[in-house]
């Protein structure tokens, strides 16, 4: 009868809780994403808009958490360069956000079609760190649940339900959830197959 508003309690504790916390995780402004009225930049999305997500629906982001990172204090970005793992263009990363990554029938990963792999273990000849210049701004959409999102054309980057809040992951996500060691060796096993 009384039922309480889960979202707006939700959004406000991970709000706080988010100002308090590390930049880890997030979307970096230029990050383009689909929505029902085409590409369009992060940063120049609001709340109630629509985004593409992989089980193939629009998704109405519930919150945006906005905060402002200074690479060069905190943490370096990862430069994802266009035509690597479905990007069209140059994507920056931070570390610890998630890509959704096709296993290829790896059979270490338990039958799972796909993977979430942190940005940190792409890290390597092609994914390079990098140190902009001056503060970005990093923006986290929060949905129902927990979404992949379709970014610069074919990457598919996880963000959080509201929930979870900003920089969480759910203990039953979907798909298996590497950390960096793991999914450096998933990803070393993927390259040699694809090299075969």
């Amino acid at each position: 009868m009384f039922m309480q508003d889960f979202t707006r309690s939700a959004a406000g504790f991970s709000a706080v809780e988010t100002l308090l916390s590390p930049v880890t995780t997030g979307l970096v402004a230029g990050t383009l994403l689909e929505t029902a009225s085409g590409w369009r930049p992060i940063e120049a999305l609001t709340v109630g808009d629509c985004v593409q997500t992989l089980d193939g629906g629009l998704a109405r982001i519930l919150h945006l958490t906005r905060r402002s990172l200074r690479p060069e204090l905190e943490t370096a970005l990862l430069m994802l360069p266009g035509g690597q793992y479905d990007a069209c263009s140059d994507l920056l990363l931070l570390p610890g956000q998630h890509l959704l990554i096709d296993t290829l029938d790896d059979a270490a990963m338990d039958g799972a079609p796909f993977a979430l792999v942190p940005a940190l273990a792409l890290a390597g000849p092609t994914v390079r760190r990098h140190f902009a210049p001056t503060a970005v701004d990093v923006i986290t959409p929060l949905f129902a649940d927990e979404e992949l999102v379709y970014a610069n054309t074919g990457v598919l980057l996880h963000c959080p339900g509201i929930t979870d809040g900003a920089g969480r992951y759910p203990e039953d996500s979907f798909f298996p959830r590497l950390d960096s060691v793991a999914a450096r060796t998933f990803l070393a096993r993927r390259s040699a197959r694809l090299a075969a």
